[in-house]
């Protein structure tokens, strides 16, 4: 009896010693603040629509700015960089022989970034926080053949979830849920030709695009989100407040109206004078909706009828503004 209540202590132990070990690395690492970067913000502002120190190659691909754009990334020469955009500092994320960074993706709200590495069929996830240029492996990831790719990745750090979707051919798609206790599953879907997936910041829960029906399901349902008059519809994003922004599809493939609202809850909807492409609709953490007109190389807030102008060629929108390519110079313009 005493070795069998010995054993117990010994057990709850090594549970406990396991999960102060997880919860220390979210404290720390995962969920630790920006004080460091956040005092370059400051710096950034007084500075707002000017060309900033970095020079984008021209060979550079995949190009892509953190959250308040204090970083840029992109790959050149098979080679993972990180630009600091105040003080023009370059890095790049190190790998071993044989092991290549195959897909990258910035956190929604810190200066970090889960990175994909493969080797041979082998496909781990890691973390990178830049500031400290540190790299800390979260997981392995699931290969059904030598095809398997990360597509996406979207992450919930308040709730210290991340799905990620991973290709294994054409209309081939998986959604796997990992948190970073290292435990991992298969989330079922109602299709295998995903779209657009995001997760829900305080939910454990992600949305999805069925592209074969042109419809979007929230995980753990049975049935398609529900908007009246909506017969066609597409994941536009998800506020910080949970709430969601589906576009109504119209016979031309472009969005003509968008509804938003939490989950479970009455959908309210916007009518848009035009209809726009997807591609040119951009939903904020903050629950902002912009629209963008590259023949007028102008960017406009849905819901006060606010225009910002950019220049060169648009990249994304981070926090406060636009970045765009001026002559393969990084441009950031505050919004209006």
């Amino acid at each position: 009896m005493k070795k069998k209540f010995k054993n117990l202590i010994i057990c709850i132990v090594v549970s406990l010693i396991i999960q102060i070990s997880g919860l220390l690395y979210l404290n720390n690492i995962f969920l630790a603040s920006d004080a460091t970067v956040k005092s370059q913000e400051v710096v950034d502002s007084i500075n707002k629509d000017s060309v900033s120190k970095v020079s984008v190659p021209s060979k550079a691909t995949n190009i892509n700015v953190s959250y308040d754009a204090s970083y840029v990334s992109y790959y050149s020469d098979d080679r993972l960089y990180v630009v600091n955009t105040i003080t023009g500092e370059r890095d790049v994320i190190s790998s071993s022989n044989g092991v290549k960074v195959s897909f990258y993706k910035w956190l929604p709200d810190r200066n970090r970034m889960l990175i994909v590495e493969t080797e041979n069929r082998n496909l781990s996830l890691s973390y990178y926080d830049v500031a400290k240029s540190q790299k800390s492996k979260v997981t392995d990831i699931l290969m059904v053949n030598s095809t398997s790719k990360v597509k996406d990745i979207e992450a919930a750090p308040l709730i210290n979830v991340i799905y990620l979707k991973v290709s294994n051919g054409a209309k081939f798609d998986s959604i796997y849920w990992v948190n970073v206790m290292n435990s991992r599953k298969k989330i079922i879907t109602k299709t295998q030709n995903l779209g657009n997936i995001e997760v829900v910041p305080h939910k454990d829960k992600m949305l999805y695009e069925d592209l074969d029906n042109n419809k979007v399901y929230a995980t753990g349902a049975t049935d398609a989100l529900s908007l009246f008059g909506s017969t066609k519809s597409c994941l536009l994003g998800i506020d910080n407040n949970d709430q969601v922004y589906i576009g109504d599809v119209d016979s031309s493939n472009s969005i003509d109206r968008i509804y938003f609202g939490e989950l479970n809850s009455r959908w309210q909807s916007i009518t848009l004078n035009t209809p726009v492409s997807k591609a040119d609709i951009f939903v904020t953490a903050s629950g902002k909706i912009y629209t963008k007109d590259s023949s007028k190389g102008t960017v406009t807030e849905i819901q006060t009828g606010k225009e910002t102008a950019y220049k060169g060629i648009f990249l994304q929108l981070y926090n406060d503004g636009i970045v765009s390519l001026n002559n393969r110079n990084l441009v950031k313009t505050p919004f209006n």
